[in-house]
């Protein structure tokens, strides 16, 4: 990634960016707007994390941003138009490494496309000034102000808010009922109950101000608990590259929300060694490749040599501390020297041994 500037000391989140063609005359077209992604940009500056949006980069790849896509009037979750684009907009190169959005007409969501791993999100907002029943009815009830500095700030604010869900920052890994809240009745009267609890969770999480152009920010925590997290201190950019904990059901809960199931992680051919964990822990000592995430280390020994000969002896897996993931991802594999110490690869080493 060292061509579109990546740097290897703070965390970096690259978005391939694609937009809908207009659906007919009485149909704007959709904008990822300048004003929008340098907001966007800002805010995770602001937190030491660069952010990248390919839109139409030059020398990017086949099928890379800034493609017009085909109009569909709603995108739902489940409608598979999304793995659709998917498989024929975004560069299998780039899977892994990008994240996608869509920025459609219809719906909004944070979402899998294949594998279980949250990559892809679609964006729509209203553009259009001729469907003033529309635009009021929107404003009453969610507070979107359909001026030009408005759309650019509710895109920005609605981009914002499925970003950090992409990094970790939802509902059911916070255990933080202010996540995407939607208890406060209408924007422009919500109720009393809401305003002196949830109320203080100022956030583009919370969809009270989700679509306000005097927020257009993730909280800080200034308010305290139980009515407001820090969601900046929860960010784990990496997130969306590891299948999920959770899978998501095509079902709904009496209480309306999606049917989740837990997804058990796993490590084959391996068991895990508290001594080997203890022995690796002391020699990183407070070292953490995603700092400024601090990390837990668990080592896992080969169990069976003989049926396994090209694995090595020992692999070790890092898991972030923070609240909002468990993920534990692969960070090193390794032997075991006569003395039973650990031994990874070595350039110099190896160099030493080939020029004995």
């Amino acid at each position: 990634m060292e061509k579109w500037f990546a740097n290897p000391f703070i965390q970096n989140i690259y978005y391939e960016v694609d937009i809908m063609e207009r659906g007919g005359l009485f149909d704007p077209p959709h904008y990822f707007f300048e004003e929008t992604k340098q907001g966007i940009i800002e805010r995770f500056a602001e937190h030491n994390i660069k952010c990248l949006f390919d839109d139409g980069w030059p020398n990017s790849p086949i099928n890379g941003g800034g493609q017009v896509l085909p109009h569909i009037e709603k995108i739902s979750q489940d409608s598979g138009m999304i793995l659709q684009f998917y498989n024929s907009y975004f560069p299998d190169e780039r899977k892994g490494v990008f994240r996608y959005l869509v920025i459609g007409h219809g719906g909004g969501f944070q979402h899998t496309a294949k594998n279980n791993v949250y990559d892809c999100t679609q964006i729509s907002y209203i553009s259009a000034k001729i469907k003033p029943i529309k635009n009021i009815y929107n404003y009453v009830l969610m507070g979107t102000v359909p001026t030009d500095r408005g759309k650019r700030v509710q895109l920005g604010s609605l981009i914002l808010h499925e970003m950090a869900h992409s990094c970790s920052v939802d509902a059911d890994s916070c255990a933080f009922e202010g996540i995407d809240n939607v208890s406060y009745g209408l924007y422009i009267l919500p109720n009393k109950q809401y305003k002196e609890t949830w109320g203080q969770y100022v956030s583009v999480l919370n969809y009270l101000y989700c679509n306000s152009p005097q927020i257009f920010d993730l909280s800080n925590g200034q308010n305290g608990p139980p009515y407001d997290q820090d969601d900046w201190g929860m960010m784990f950019v990496g997130h969306f590259q590891y299948n999920s904990m959770l899978i998501e059901e095509p079902y709904y809960t009496p209480q309306g929300g999606r049917g989740l199931i837990q997804n058990e992680w796993r490590v084959t051919n391996y068991a895990y060694d508290e001594n080997l964990t203890k022995q690796f822990t002391q020699s990183m000592g407070d070292y953490s490749p995603i700092d400024p995430i601090k990390v837990n280390w668990s080592v896992y020994k080969l169990i069976d040599r003989e049926n396994n000969p090209t694995l090595r002896e020992i692999i070790v897996f890092a898991q972030p501390k923070i609240k909002t993931t468990q993920q534990w991802v692969l960070y090193q594999n390794g032997d075991i020297d006569s003395a039973g110490n650990l031994k990874f690869y070595s350039f110099d080493a190896l160099l030493k041994e080939k020029t004995k």
